[in-house]
């Protein structure tokens, strides 16, 4: 028997799954990772040592009909390599996303256990598509939209250095930066009008760019007369973990990873949602940060330099209150959740 996790596309569908695995990985399980070509999982998962299988990708949408046509015979290709991969004793973990579809249709057909983990606040196709044949769903929030009503709410699984923050919450000013594993170039944008201002008002700047976002970045805090040299400005972060600690505020699109990998790091995020993600659900799972009031939502249209900096200002104005909040946060352990519910005697 192994543990076949699926999912992928970007890291917030990997996170999960690697938050899982590290529970698993000297407990004598075999695991296998099921994930896309892109480039981001490899570059994550080698180094660790999991065993994964790369699928190539495969858009049906917004894409001319002679590429869906090929598009389709690759999914039945990623099914027939995965049929190769999935026994009947094996439980498929799906953690949504292409890259999961054909675990799922290979853990259906051999009858195996399929178990599905929902980060987002708005449940995806492929996890749809499955809902109604997996053991168990399990969501990341409360109110998660097209979820099945017998889902169970385990929040969403974050790596160990996550299991909350012991650095202190301060009133430093130092902001990071992210857009995600493949960069924002809005975000990179929004920050880079702001930067002469909050510099000059003594804040340090992290900004991590999205690899193939870097050297336009550069080139555009040249343009703008900004010396690179009074920031960070790097093109991945691998630690994200130190990176969140040596930062107060975070500026980050709202992947659910994100997040929950904020919050949990106790830091105060200014959320600018994804406006194109499926089903606005970056939008909704910023919410729950604001509604706890660790976090605040300033969506795409109305995120301009003013209202940014505006937010900055709030937080800090009102920086007791804040703290309060984050400091009410409570680490839930959603990998060890999962694991009990699939019935994992070994953890």
């Amino acid at each position: 028997m192994k543990i076949v996790i699926a999912g992928g596309g970007t890291g917030g569908h990997l996170y999960p799954g690697i938050a899982i695995a590290e529970k698993l990985k000297d407990k004598g399980i075999e695991l296998l990772f099921m994930v896309s070509n892109r480039g981001i999982e490899k570059k994550i998962l080698t180094p660790l040592g999991y065993k994964f299988i790369e699928q190539e990708e495969t858009p049906l949408k917004g894409v001319s009909f002679g590429r869906r046509i090929k598009s389709v015979g690759k999914i039945i290709e990623n099914i027939k390599i995965a049929m190769n991969n999935v026994d009947k004793s094996d439980k498929v973990l799906l953690l949504g996303g292409f890259a999961s579809f054909s675990a799922g249709m290979a853990g259906m057909m051999k009858s195996a256990e399929i178990y599905i983990h929902e980060q987002n606040s708005v449940m995806g196709l492929s996890n749809r598509f499955f809902a109604k044949r997996a053991k168990k769903v399990f969501t990341s929030f409360e109110k998660t939209l097209r979820a099945p009503e017998n889902s169970i709410v385990v929040g969403n699984p974050v790596r160990s250095v996550f299991a909350l923050s012991k650095s202190k919450i301060s009133p430093e000013k130092n902001i990071l930066v992210v857009g995600g594993s493949q960069g924002s170039r809005f975000l990179n944008n929004l920050i880079i009008s702001a930067a002469e201002e909050l510099i000059s008002n003594g804040f340090d700047i992290m900004h991590q760019t999205g690899e193939r976002l870097y050297d336009e970045v550069i080139e555009a805090y040249k343009n703008s007369g900004i010396d690179t040299n009074r920031l960070n400005i790097v093109r991945y972060i691998d630690d994200i973990a130190s990176a969140y600690n040596w930062a107060d505020l975070v500026l980050s699109r709202a992947g659910s990873g994100s997040v929950f990998e904020i919050i949990y790091s106790r830091r105060f995020g200014i959320f600018v949602p994804f406006p194109d993600a499926t089903d606005n659900h970056q939008y909704y799972n910023a919410l729950f940060a604001e509604a706890k009031g660790v976090g605040v939502v300033i969506e795409e249209k109305d995120a301009k330099k003013e209202i940014f900096i505006k937010a900055v200002n709030d937080y800090y104005e009102n920086f007791d209150k804040y703290r309060e909040s984050i400091e009410k946060i409570t680490y839930v352990d959603s990998a060890e959740l999962i694991l009990r519910e699939m019935e994992m005697e070994y953890v």
